[in-house]
């Protein structure tokens, strides 16, 4: 979900965090739409500490977010947790604040993640989610792996963005929550909506929604095979995330773009970060993704079912890419 930093908010804050009157007098259940009310409730309601590992996860139930079914989220919350760990090495920040707001519906629903007063993500539930609604939800984790780097200028939201899309699914995929198909046909699915159009110009400060998100995945997946090639297979893109965690520490400090580049390719000794975002940031890119997905081995069939091809040039890196 869309990541905002503190500074950028200039609407929906006040009133609407505090309580608002209905036509009827009564009085609305907080939506916590100001991150300073979203950290005031971390700190001042009811929460329970989950040790996952390097971290400590404070979940507070908003309100006490009556109708959700408690058990079913903490195995939601030490899932998510499980799937960072399983991708970064450990869990990424070693406290989370994580405020669950009750809403109706049966799913999980919008969520933000702020690092400007310490890491913490606000996220709906839907008081009818079931267990199916849990195990197939992304949010959570998507939320999660914006902790895990520094926070970036707001030209370089695309970065952010597209690499929760991109780990997302793998990371997932690495506590076998998500068929290893299903990260691949994401991918054919959502790429191609990132392509930039004629009159587009480089990825730094676009607004694009495509291209945020969908975009900012495809430069990832472009960076995977950059440190695997440079590198001669002996290095991940997985590697250097980890590098840029462990020496920024998560979303409560600022670097820079090409700060952020430079660490992570000195977990490979390549330049593979620093020059592939040189390209993208200043000037359109077209990127071949036909020949992106023939190279990887992947395909889907007539019925949208996606096909490996363990032949292709990149078939090892694919599958070094969702192993544990």
């Amino acid at each position: 979900m869309l990541r905002l930093d503190r500074r950028a908010l200039v609407l929906g804050l006040g009133a609407a965090a505090v309580g608002v009157a209905s036509l009827s007098g009564a009085i609305a259940a907080p939506s916590y739409d100001d991150p300073d009310e979203m950290y005031g409730a971390l700190r001042r309601q009811p929460g329970e500490k989950l040790d996952v590992g390097a971290g400590t996860i404070n979940l507070v139930f908003a309100d006490g977010a009556p109708g959700v079914d408690r058990d079913r989220v903490r195995s939601w919350v030490r899932t998510a947790a499980a799937a960072l760990s399983a991708y970064f090495g450990r869990y990424p920040v070693k406290d989370y604040g994580l405020l669950v707001i009750a809403e109706p519906g049966d799913r999980v629903g919008h969520a933000t993640t702020f690092g400007y007063a310490g890491s913490a993500t606000r996220i709906h539930v839907g008081t009818g989610a079931d267990t199916p609604a849990f195990h197939n939800d992304w949010v959570l984790v998507h939320e999660m792996v914006h902790t895990a780097l520094p926070d970036l200028p707001r030209r370089a939201l695309w970065l952010q963005e597209g690499n929760a899309v991109y780990v997302e699914p793998i990371a997932r995929a690495l506590i076998g929550q998500l068929p290893v198909e299903e990260v691949w046909r994401e991918s054919l699915v959502g790429m191609p909506k990132g392509a930039p159009r004629t009159d587009d110009p480089g990825m730094d400060g676009t607004h694009a929604w495509g291209r945020l998100y969908w975009g900012g995945a495809t430069f990832w997946l472009l960076a995977e095979i950059a440190i695997y090639r440079d590198s001669k297979g002996k290095f991940s893109l997985r590697d250097a995330l980890r590098r840029i965690n462990r020496e920024s520490g998560g979303n409560t400090v600022d670097w820079s773009p090409e700060q952020l580049m430079s660490v992570g390719d000195a977990a490979a000794g390549t330049r593979s970060l620093q020059d592939l975002y040189a390209r993208f940031a200043g000037q359109r890119v077209d990127t071949d993704l036909a020949d992106l997905f023939r190279q990887l081995g992947i395909g889907m069939d007539g019925q949208g079912a996606t096909r490996f091809d363990e032949t292709a040039p990149l078939a090892d890196l694919r599958r070094r890419i969702t192993r544990r």
